[in-house]
């Protein structure tokens, strides 16, 4: 059974990077991927800032390189997006063209923004028994680097990794038999009766953990402390997403879930809190933000499964409201109110056999809602069950991080 608070949603953004990745950027535990970025980082090297009017945009290798008079550096698809935007040209206009005409035009853009200094950072690659330094990264010199094994290195410093898991997952799409396994009692999470999660004896594969040279992220469960509601057991998750080389910004949410399944789709899940981190400042500054950035969303998610929703919830479960109380909170429609009032009587399991209750209309509302074919409709259901629920929570003293 899957408890729904008027929040909860299903979170796909870890089921949309197992659904995608390929197996190259695979990893089946943290501290092989901890390994892999930490080489990746020790083979690169940061140089600069260098100023653009003394650079030079040339066709080499099938591509596009970036050179001045102490060497150069290919272009791949990301730092190629990030010079044409450090210039105002249009990468994807550019990158229909052929290597020496977008190279022309890159270097009309360099000559006409002498003054900005950006800083690179590459990696040495062979092509064709060719040895070549390959550009992962033109950044602003106010860019602070926070690499991908640093971030690996503080989040399991700060989950201490008591309880937590990458959740297993179903082979991945095009997933060869040679990365796969049969799943053990140890893969798998404790305490699940969800008909869609893995079990002993499944056939699985790695995902959960990814990173490439552009980005990396992060999912991480815990099912070993369970947060007991009237409705049903619920559980805490972690996605964490970071770029070293400046494509995205750090980011770390922290959510409360019924279930995961093998595609690693979050069930019933409700965000707790979600914070926001720019690679910006001197030195290892973003990595100083981020790390203060874990422990409060963590610490957050931690207070709210120790009991702050709990208490929200099971104070909304003694509490009794009638129908015309509730049209009058929500402002919903008659109608609305009686789906609502009717879907709490067919689902009883929802709210733990507390129809009439606050809890009882908030599980009846978004049921209800799930059956409208209109997506405002939906939004406008939940948003007004929320309404009930939001006076228990601010009891309780559940606060949300941003």
């Amino acid at each position: 059974m899957v408890v729904a608070t008027p929040a909860s949603k299903n979170i796909t953004s870890a089921f949309s990077e197992w659904a995608s990745r390929p197996a190259e950027q695979r990893f089946k535990t943290l501290d092989d991927m901890r390994a892999a970025c930490r080489l990746r980082t020790e083979r690169s090297i940061e140089i600069g800032p260098v100023n653009l009017q003394d650079m030079e945009a040339i066709p080499a290798l099938g591509g596009v390189a970036i050179a001045n008079d102490e060497g150069g550096a290919l272009l791949n698809n990301h730092t190629f997006n990030q010079l044409s935007a450090a210039i105002g040209a249009p990468a994807g206009y550019l990158r229909s063209l052929d290597n020496d005409l977008a190279a022309q035009c890159l270097n009309a853009g360099l000559d006409k923004y002498p003054e900005r200094e950006r800083n690179l950072l590459v990696i040495q690659g062979t092509e064709q028994g060719q040895d070549y330094l390959s550009a992962r990264a033109i950044t602003s010199p106010q860019y602070s680097r926070y690499h991908d094994h640093q971030v690996v290195t503080d989040l399991a410093d700060t989950l201490s990794l008591d309880g937590w898991q990458v959740p297993p997952c179903r082979p991945y799409p095009g997933c060869p038999e040679s990365d796969t396994w049969i799943a053990t009692e140890a893969d798998c999470l404790p305490g699940n009766t969800f008909a869609l999660s893995i079990r002993p004896g499944d056939k699985v594969g790695p995902g959960g953990l990814y990173s490439s040279d552009k980005d990396s992220f992060v999912f991480l469960v815990n099912q070993h402390q369970v947060i007991k509601t009237p409705g049903g057991e619920m559980y805490r998750a972690v996605i964490v997403q970071n770029s070293e080389v400046g494509a995205a910004s750090f980011k770390i949410d922290c959510f409360l879930y019924s279930a995961v399944c093998g595609n690693h789709i979050l069930w019933g899940a409700e965000e707790v809190a979600s914070v926001r981190i720019v690679h910006r400042g001197q030195d290892n500054n973003a990595r100083i933000n981020a790390q203060a950035a874990m422990h409060a969303a963590i610490r957050s998610a931690e207070l709210a499964s120790a009991g702050n929703t709990e208490h929200a919830i099971a104070a909304a479960a003694d509490t009794p409201l009638t129908f015309a109380e509730v049209a009058q909170k929500t402002g919903l429609s008659k109608t609305i109110v009686k789906a609502g009032e009717i879907m709490q009587t067919e689902y009883p399991q929802d709210h733990g056999d507390r129809a009439g209750s606050a809890w009882g209309w908030v599980q009846g509302l978004t049921r209800a809602s799930q059956h409208s074919n209109y997506a405002a409709d939906r939004v406008q259901v939940d948003q007004a069950a929320a309404k009930i629920l939001q006076p228990f929570k601010e009891r309780a003293g559940q606060y949300v991080t941003a």
